[in-house]
């Protein structure tokens, strides 16, 4: 850019210009907004010096090409004495609620954690980006001891399973009365956990004695066993855009660990891949976009992630944070977890 000084119509202006023309007069003083406008900035732009900066509102963060906002990937973590919470970039682990909980999910868009804690089925609200903490608030009491939950943000449902006996139940998000969707008496108490649920598709899944299984929002069409990948499966989670499911767990007599996709009817999707690991085990899992999260006590508690590879690649496992403590739930905290539209 060229700094020139010029005498027109009786007034001498300084101009900055990006190239030179026959006549300097005719070029026009360049303003804040139209750097900004030609800085490609997907969202907010300041300027110091006619020098454009991209900015980003709160809850993003600017990718390395210095103009694209994005939301960052969060991963949270339930431990034995609180939910804590990574986000990608910041290199740390940060505590979010004093509450140990062996189960929670969250509401993205109403900055919400729901989790299982003092024998309640407790609301914990945020002020901002998961930053300040805000009363929490009970929403229900379940029959008995809670292994998992799922909420559905769609229709402002919360889902669970009951530990002490196999059956899912429910509740509204502003607490009303539970509500059973369903129950199998003559499953093992212990055997059902991982719920994970599309509510625009308006189905739930979980894992049990007879692999994965499924059932609509109001309990029936009930399904057991429906992937067929040879899969001792320790921890499911759901691509809802895609419509698939995830199982990550044991293959080959343990020897490793590798995570395998199907339909939400059961036909297989792609390879099986492997990521190593065996011996094991899985303590939490998640899956965002073409990114899978686990957590397993491979070389000490650890926080894992890979990229799914292409046909007769080898995935390549990387280690996310060291954790040092067992986590007993793994959520991916993004807004393309929660997308509301079919």
């Amino acid at each position: 850019m060229i700094k020139h000084d010029k005498a027109c119509y009786g007034f001498t202006y300084t101009i900055h210009i990006k190239r030179l023309t026959n006549d300097l007069c005719a070029v026009s003083p360049i303003t804040a907004e139209s750097v900004c406008k030609d800085a490609g900035c997907s969202h907010s732009c300041i300027t110091a010096v006619d020098i454009p900066t991209c900015t980003c509102p709160e809850g993003m963060v600017l990718e390395d090409d210095s103009k694209t906002c994005t939301v960052p990937v969060t991963i949270l973590l339930g431990m034995h004495r609180k939910i804590s919470a990574i986000t990608g970039g910041e290199g740390e682990v940060r505590s979010l609620l004093p509450v140990g909980t062996t189960a929670f999910d969250f509401h993205y868009n109403n900055k919400e954690i729901i989790a299982f804690a003092d024998n309640n089925i407790m609301r914990y609200s945020f002020a901002g980006e998961l930053t300040i903490p805000k009363q929490p608030s009970a929403i229900a009491t379940p029959t008995s001891r809670v292994s998992s939950l799922a909420v559905d943000w769609i229709h402002q449902d919360v889902y669970w399973i009951s530990r002490q006996r196999s059956a899912i139940e429910a509740s509204s998000l502003s607490g009303n009365s539970v509500r059973e969707i369903i129950a199998v008496e003559e499953e093992e108490s212990s055997d059902w956990n991982n719920l994970v649920i599309d509510p625009a598709a308006e189905k739930l899944f979980w894992l049990g004695r007879k692999g994965v299984y499924s059932c609509g929002l109001n309990g029936k069409n009930l399904k057991s066993n429906i992937t067929s990948w040879p899969v001792d499966a320790e921890d499911i989670a759901l691509d809802t855009q895609n419509k698939l499911i995830y199982i990550i767990g044991n293959y080959g007599n343990g020897v490793n660990k590798v995570v395998a996709a199907s339909h939400y009817e059961g036909t297989p999707v792609g390879d099986i891949v492997t990521i190593g690991q065996s011996g094991s085990k899985i303590y939490g899992f998640g899956v965002l976009g073409n990114t899978i999260y686990w957590e397993s006590n491979h070389d000490g508690e650890n926080l894992y992630k890979c990229e799914i590879p292409s046909a007769k690649e080898k995935a390549n496992v990387t280690l996310v944070e060291e954790l040092y403590q067992i986590v007993y739930d793994l959520k991916i905290y993004h807004p393309d977890i929660q997308k509301t539209g079919k």
